[in-house]
């Protein structure tokens, strides 16, 4: 709920009916406003709104729908955090204006339409940016990256770039989308679908057998998608069935053969990957019916893989030009931090190897954060070879928390979770504004006639930019949370004893995170832990009895209950079941006491 003055704005559920019809804040703590029959307008019980207050009069401005339906709830986030009301008028008026051409008809771009291009992406995006051809060529791979070209399309200062500049980003939640473009350009002009020829902005390489790439050109040019294929779609072909279309095979085969090279050569370099996925929930309109994690797959890293490749080669290629662009910087960790990461992984029983004595480089600090995750993965290995499956979500937080944040600047700067020198993002101009700076600067550096952003331009909307992708990021992260605070609500309405087996996956003073399912997690207060008073100790990973040796770590396996849920704000509160913690060992009684005295 935000206030302004004596007039303010919030989404709402409707609560009561007749005279004591009233709206209470769906999504954040907040007294409720009453309302009269005439200001709550079609608005029934149960349905969220939006409640325009002046003064001590409230009135519902808007009528999302009932607040069991997952689409609807999605719907009123977005609007609870200011967006997804769709586009400014004169921004949809842009886009309609467009006339668009046959692509053959640019002089300037390159007929690639009898090239064999395919698109993989999820099975249910309707914006498809990016596709690749590839083909073996000796020892080489040669592997083609084709982007839509969004720049043909919107130019600096018009409606439409100035409204995608002020958003920043498109945001996703579950089962809807706030787009950054018209979706007359995101899903129609610049969504390269089979069967049509559409205008994109192509990164050429030649991928040797040690990884290395080379040959690279970039250039405007036409492309003809030959087939839709989905992650499962190749998943399904690496595991030998056959493609949904012929005449793929080639391009596939090759496209993952670059990817290996590709890969292996990152990882020889000391490139971090972390063991997640993505939450993917099922909705209906009566609730969440089922949620999964959407790990990634061979399919997955061969459309990342090149995409990073591509990605590197424009910021070589912007670099060796001394074009002013948009680059995308993620620091290495400091020492200090590394320190902290492998001292929490000692007290959680996570072996590692030792640091050195001498004060790290950040080549080195970069190589220690690999190296502890990659005993986070031997762990939790390990623990499943004995039938033991925690995925160790809270120690791949620990490793993650060792990082700093990736942002966007007009510098020439690392890119340490990939061990680049340099990198940018070139590949997504449909959902990411830094991406469409990077293709002007790209095209500017091949000398077509597309204005340049000067740098301090680039200071801004690097900020800008970087801001607006947090802010998306939480706000994604908090829809998450609420789709699965309403799944487990019918999972408790179907057995409200059910016990579930779960892992501690986050420690505060006041008790702990547990993850008990895909994507599934509550707080289990302290105060149901144990009788005994229980604290943080120094190192922040378990809550130790004040004067017994029980208590509980990161990563321990629990068993809960469902206590209560609040759907709308995505809280799952949980009980203990297990008869008594279990005793922790790794963690000194003095410095329990220490943390005790500070707290």
């Amino acid at each position: 709920m935000s206030r302004g003055g004596t007039s303010f704005q919030f989404v709402a559920e409707m609560v009561g009916a007749g005279r004591g019809a009233a709206a209470q804040a769906a999504f954040a703590p907040g007294e409720p406003v009453a309302l009269s029959g005439k200001q709550r307008g079609d608005a029934r019980v149960g349905d969220l709104v939006m409640v325009t207050v002046k003064g001590r009069q409230g009135r519902v401005v808007e009528v999302f729908g009932p607040a069991r339906s997952p689409a609807v709830v999605m719907r009123a986030l977005l609007a609870d955090a200011g967006k997804g009301w769709g586009l400014p008028r004169k921004v949809d008026a842009a886009a309609a204006a467009i006339v668009d051409t046959d692509p053959l008809s640019d002089p300037e771009r390159r007929d690639l339409t009898a090239q064999a291009v395919v698109t993989i992406d999820p099975e249910g995006a309707k914006d498809h940016d990016d596709a690749i051809a590839a083909q073996i060529e000796g020892d080489d791979v040669r592997l083609w990256v084709h982007i839509a070209d969004v720049t043909h399309y919107v130019t600096p200062g018009d409606p439409v770039d100035v409204e995608a500049q002020r958003r920043g980003c498109s945001v996703y939640l579950p089962g809807t989308v706030d787009p950054m473009l018209p979706t007359r350009l995101s899903n129609d002009l610049c969504s390269l679908r089979p069967g049509v020829v559409r205008r994109v902005v192509t990164a050429e390489m030649v991928v040797a057998r040690d990884g290395s790439v080379s040959g690279e050109r970039f250039y405007r040019s036409a492309i003809r998608s030959e087939c839709r294929l989905t992650y499962p779609d190749v998943d399904r072909y690496i595991d030998g069935e056959p493609l949904p279309a012929e005449g793929l095979a080639g391009t596939v085969d090759a496209a993952r053969e670059a990817a290996r090279r590709l890969r292996a050569r990152r990882d020889g370099k000391g490139g971090l990957t972390v063991g997640a996925g993505e939450p993917q929930f099922v909705l209906a309109p009566d609730g969440v019916t089922d949620v999964h994690i959407e790990h990634q797959t061979e399919s997955h890293r061969i459309v990342e893989d090149c995409m990073v490749a591509a990605n590197e080669a424009v910021a070589r290629h912007l670099i060796a030009k001394g074009v002013p662009a948009l680059f995308r910087h993620h620091p290495d960790p400091d020492q200090a931090r590394v320190e902290r990461l492998y001292e929490r992984l000692a007290a959680l029983d996570v072996s590692t190897p030792a640091l050195p004595e001498h004060e790290m480089g950040p080549a080195e600090c970069r190589a220690a954060v690999t190296a502890a995750g990659d005993a986070v993965a031997r762990h939790v290995a390990a623990l499943g070879a004995r039938g033991d499956h925690r995925a160790g979500a809270g120690l791949w937080t620990l490793v993650l928390r060792a990082l700093a944040q990736a942002f966007y600047t007009p510098l020439h700067v690392t890119h340490s979770g990939l061990a680049s020198p340099a990198y940018c993002h070139f590949t997504s101009p449909i959902r990411r504004y830094p991406d469409v700076v990077v293709h002007r600067a790209l095209l500017h550096s091949l000398g077509a006639d597309v204005a340049l952003a000067g740098r301090d331009e680039l200071e801004v909307v690097g900020q800008e930019s970087s801001d607006r992708e947090r802010d998306a990021a939480a706000l994604e992260r908090r829809g998450d949370r609420v789709c699965a605070a309403m799944y487990v609500t019918r999972l408790v309405r179907e057995d409200a004893q059910r016990v579930f087996s779960g892992e501690v996956t986050g420690v505060l003073p006041g008790g702990v995170f547990v993850s008990f399912g895909p994507a599934l997690e509550g707080f289990l207060p302290a105060r149901r832990i144990s009788d005994e008073t229980l604290v943080l100790d120094a190192l922040e990973v378990a809550l130790l009895g004040e004067r017994s040796e029980r208590g509980l770590r990161l990563g321990d396996a629990v068993d809960v209950r469902v206590h209560d849920t609040e759907p709308l704000r995505g809280r799952v509160s949980l009980v203990w079941v297990n008869e008594a913690a279990p005793r922790v060992v790794g963690v000194s009684r003095a410095r329990r006491r220490t943390v005790s005295r500070r707290r």
